[in-house]
């Protein structure tokens, strides 16, 4: 099969989305594989992967077997995502429903071993009528489901799922050529790509929709500026504009899926603190803070009790800690609200041990974790973990003292 332009943009978008798909199925295989709804979503991605991979190597080979492989694949799309919007809300779609999904998956079956000669391309248009009304009913099933049966969480997942849809349902009718629509490159990779992406994005709880359309808004703007620069430069007219314009997209967004995706497996074997309050020995708070000590983070960490503090004035710094528990480096600035006194007493303790955090671990009797820790490693994240870990070590404190 000769590669003219439109096979190339087609199959770099395709290799994209494949390899994008292939990121996703990591992640979400890792996260919980025996989960019924992990499972849809693994079917419906892998139905996906398939598709493209035997799509590419029917181009690229021209060999009827993969042909056949791309239109059943195709065809069970509207049924893996029905399974999939079925487990996301907790409830069974109509059985009128169900039947078009599962009778189209097995029509196409059937139609994809018939002669290409013998079918199209009235077949390729009966396949976009059938996936254009399954997403449509599926589209409909998640506006009309019934929010207070699920939770926030479900809530958000199924609303991410929704955006995806909002490019599919367009995007997917320029798959569909020679014959129908006469586009310069198919955006279905698109599509999936951004589905990609808002699946990578459901394991951070503190993205918000909002975020999410405002950051593809950006990297859709950057890709359109940079692909009609090219055409621009190369004079290679509209047709070349816009499919320079979905190459770059596509490798933008392949960049962020993979830079997400090695961010949550980064932060999954992160050695955060919450793992020690988790996992620590909390029998005393003598063994809770000896196991700090040999934490990744704050190795080295030193406690001091009120017999090793005799230099200083206790009831100040007591009262200074009392007041916040964690304290560091900031808070002996000069400009810092603490009077002269406590600064002087926490400057002392900073400069004497070398450390830049101190956190109360018991207030009687008074004992004192010291850390050092670089400012680079003290992220906003690093500070919230000292002070759940104060607070765990002062809870068991107290406990010891109920007893």
């Amino acid at each position: 099969m000769p590669f003219d332009d439109k096979l190339v943009a087609d199959t770099i978008t395709s290799l994209a989305s494949l390899l994008g798909l292939m990121m996703v199925i990591s992640v979400v295989g890792g996260r919980d594989p025996g989960d019924p709804l992990s499972r849809r979503f693994l079917f419906g991605l892998r139905v996906l992967a398939v598709l493209l991979a035997c799509r590419i190597l029917d181009w690229i080979t021209g060999l009827g077997v993969f042909r056949l492989a791309t239109i059943v694949a195709a065809g069970l799309l509207p049924l893996a995502a029905l399974l999939l919007t079925e487990g996301l809300l907790r409830r069974h779609a109509p059985l009128v429903l169900k039947s078009f999904a599962a009778g189209g998956a097995v029509l196409f079956l059937l139609l994809a071993m018939i002669p290409e000669r013998f079918v199209e391309p009235w077949r390729m248009a009966l396949l976009l009528l059938f996936q254009f009304g399954g997403f449509l009913a599926i589209g409909w099933l998640v506006v009309m489901r019934d929010r207070a049966s699920l939770s926030s969480a479900e809530n958000r997942t199924v609303e991410r799922m929704a955006l995806s849809l909002l490019l599919i349902i367009p995007f997917m009718i320029t798959d569909y050529r020679p014959g129908l629509v006469d586009m310069p490159v198919r955006l279905g990779g698109i599509a999936i790509l951004f589905l990609c992406w808002l699946t990578i994005g459901l394991g951070r709880a503190g993205l918000g929709h909002r975020d999410t359309i405002a950051a593809f808004a950006v990297i859709a703007l950057s890709s359109v500026f940079a692909g009609l620069a090219l055409g621009g430069i190369d004079h290679i007219g509209w047709r070349g504009s816009v499919q320079a314009v979905v190459i770059v997209l596509s490798a933008t967004l392949l960049a962020v899926i993979y830079n997400d995706s090695v961010s949550l497996s980064a932060e999954k074997r992160r050695e955060s603190l919450l793992k020690h309050m988790a996992e620590g020995d909390l029998t005393d708070s003598a063994r809770f803070l000896r196991g700090l000590q040999n934490h990744i983070l704050v190795e080295g960490a030193l406690i001091l009790t009120t017999g090793e503090l005799g230099d200083f004035d206790l009831k100040v710094l007591a009262a200074a800690l009392n007041q916040a528990p964690v304290r560091s480096m900031a808070d002996v600035h000069p400009d810092s609200p603490l009077d002269q006194d406590t600064r002087e007493q926490l400057t002392w303790l900073f400069e004497k041990y070398e450390a830049t955090h101190v956190l109360l671990a018991t207030s009687d009797p008074l004992t004192l974790v010291l850390l050092k820790m670089s400012a680079l490693a003290a992220s906003a994240g690093v500070e919230m973990e000292l002070r759940a870990v104060q607070r765990m070590a002062m809870l068991i404190s107290q406990r010891e003292r109920a007893a």
